[in-house]
């Protein structure tokens, strides 16, 4: 094996790395093996020379954590070649992989013949701990893809052509396209012919043959496509519960109508399979398999909207900024107003569609003024849920066109409650649901309220999706009640009679603030998690200013426009590797 084909030796001398070459062990390990486990004694090190290893920890707990996925001429091990110390991860084999082992004793010779190869290696891993203390980490960056149909209809071999052109237009390299067993190939021509692509998309018509296992076997992300209404094919849920894996990615692509308004729900048994996202296609849209290429490999535009009363008005202007650059997010989420107007994304409105359709909903008219007799709350929320119901009633979560997510906060558990599927209007009412202002949404999982409770700028949730970099938008987090409010005299009489001062808030615009307030530390784990963060200055704008519409998004617009010159959401807007 020549010293290019092991780059950690590129730096060493000739002899060096010759000597070091001389004493590797050559090794063939079957995926589904585990190499090392966290706490066993360390021993040697490893460098893969195919195939693919994962690296996960474990906490006191006893939770484990992914880490990282690693590949070849990836090496790990390495401290074990200088300390004692027990394995700090445990690795595991992905797929049938080969490897080149270095002992310890090997190493320790090495180190007698050529002494300087110490401080080499050392250095070298002062340089890799630098990298993770930076915040450097290593992402599903997927470079081996599966095309399998587990309901009749799709034709996986035209789809799996289509989306490796549509990897090759975003990503660099060739990406090469197998459907069947080549003639008088085995294993070792398959992995050669990886070796020659970037990426590799396999199509497998059957669930459950040879070439599907093989496939399956060496997929980083399974692409399942299915036909709406259509039960899965035989074999196809126990074939895919026996080959789930924490370190391969499964997702349900959705074949529908170029023309339809709305997704077609799947076959129960089919939503029910175990995948990670639910992505529609529609034929003939060239967008759409942009959207699912750039979702699949890591590099999708994740947007994040959060709650802020009449505030959130400002996202409209966000929304108008983005567009005119021709990059729209591929998914989206939001807590509260964002997660309202996020689902108007989701739905496939575009921008002139959504602040329209927001300007009749808010603007010039209170939505959260029907009082009633403050037992739940003090409005009756029929004037929310009517709204809601208009321009969502119908929609699941599950069947929009973009994934989307929305946060509430659950009393009974004292934690945020992710809402990834059912009701669409039912979810974002809970995200809305301001407490004392709105009354409570209750379900099987609790008592659900406004989420800015809890976490009104969820850009951690996004970035947990691992889909690609997520700008976050905060229009909570601005001062509040800056100015003196304007009383009539019937106002400023009651508050004499009660001894209020003239400039204290009212009940509403506090229980409001109350929910929707994002605090310094919430908005640094937004800034955290998000690859970039827009905080429209929103000062001057109260957050029951429905009559504020044209205001706040104007704003919103000016903010984006000028981050975008600045060149601060350039990582989100060409998200490439």
């Amino acid at each position: 094996m020549s010293a290019p084909e092991i780059p950690f030796l590129t730096g060493l001398d000739a002899a060096a790395a010759e000597a070091v070459r001389a004493r590797m062990i050559a090794m063939a390990v079957p995926g589904g093996r585990i190499l090392f486990e966290q706490g066993d004694a360390g021993d040697a090190l490893y460098t893969l020379v195919s195939g693919a290893v994962g690296v996960s920890t474990r906490d006191h707990h006893g939770i484990q954590s992914r880490i990282a996925r690693l590949r070849p001429p990836e090496i790990f091990g390495e401290m074990a070649l200088l300390s004692d110390a027990p394995r700090a991860a445990t690795v595991i084999a992905l797929r049938d992989s080969h490897l080149l082992c270095l002992t310890r004793a090997a190493f320790e010779a090495v180190i007698t013949e050529h002494p300087h190869t110490l401080l080499y290696l050392a250095r070298m891993l002062a340089e890799r701990l630098r990298n993770l203390y930076d915040g450097y980490s290593v992402h599903h960056a997927p470079r081996t893809f599966v095309v399998l149909p587990v309901t009749e209809g799709p034709d996986p071999e035209p789809f799996a052509q289509a989306f490796a052109a549509a990897l090759d237009a975003i990503l660099p390299g060739e990406t090469g396209c197998l459907t069947r067993w080549p003639e008088g190939a085995d294993e070792a021509w398959v992995q050669a012919f990886e070796a020659r692509h970037a990426r590799t998309v396999f199509a497998a018509r059957d669930i459950d043959g040879p070439w599907s296992r093989l496939s399956q076997r060496l997929g980083d992300h399974v692409l399942l496509l299915a036909e709406p209404g259509l039960p899965p094919r035989s074999g196809a849920t126990a074939y895919l519960e026996r080959v789930r894996s924490d370190w391969i990615r499964m997702d349900l692509v959705v074949r529908q109508d170029p023309e339809a308004r709305r997704p077609k729900p799947l076959h129960p048994a089919v939503a029910d399979l175990p995948t990670a996202m639910r992505i529609q296609l529609r034929p003939g849209r060239p967008d759409d398999m942009a959207r699912l290429a750039r979702l699949a490999c890591g590099v999708g535009r994740g947007l994040v909207l959060g709650g802020g009363g009449a505030r959130a008005f400002a996202h409209l202007g966000v929304l108008q900024a983005l567009a005119e650059t021709g990059c729209a997010p591929d998914f989206v989420g939001g807590t509260s107003m964002g997660a309202v107007i996020a689902a108007s994304l989701a739905m496939g409105s575009n921008v002139a569609e959504i602040r329209e359709q927001t300007e009749a909903a808010f603007a010039g008219r209170n939505p959260i003024n029907d009082y009633t007799l403050p037992i739940h709350a003090l409005t009756r929320g029929a004037k929310v849920d009517a709204s809601l119901a208009e321009r969502y009633g119908g929609a699941r979560i599950e069947d929009l066109w973009l994934p989307f997510f929305c946060v509430s906060s659950n009393l009974t558990t004292g934690r945020a409650m992710i809402h990834r599927d059912g009701d669409l209007p039912k979810a974002l009412r809970a995200s809305i649901a301001i407490p004392g202002l709105l009354p409570p949404v209750l379900c099987d999982e609790g008592v659900l309220v406004d989420g800015g409770m809890m976490n009104n700028v969820p850009a951690d949730v996004a970035a947990d999706l691992e889909r690609g970099p997520v700008l976050a938008v905060d229009v909570g987090s601005d001062r509040a009640f800056q100015d003196m409010p304007t009383r009539g005299w019937r106002g400023r009489l009651l508050r004499r009679l009660i001894g209020s001062p003239a400039a204290m808030p009212g009940l509403a615009p506090l229980l409001l603030r109350a929910a929707t307030v994002s605090s310094d530390a919430q908005t640094m784990v937004a800034a955290a998690h998000a690859t970039a963060l827009l905080k429209p200055p929103l000062a001057g704008i109260d957050l029951r200013a429905w009559s504020s519409f044209r205001e706040s998004a104007e704003l919103g617009y000016q903010d984006t426009r000028a981050n975008i010159a600045a060149g601060h959401l350039a990582q989100w807007l060409e998200p490439m590797r």
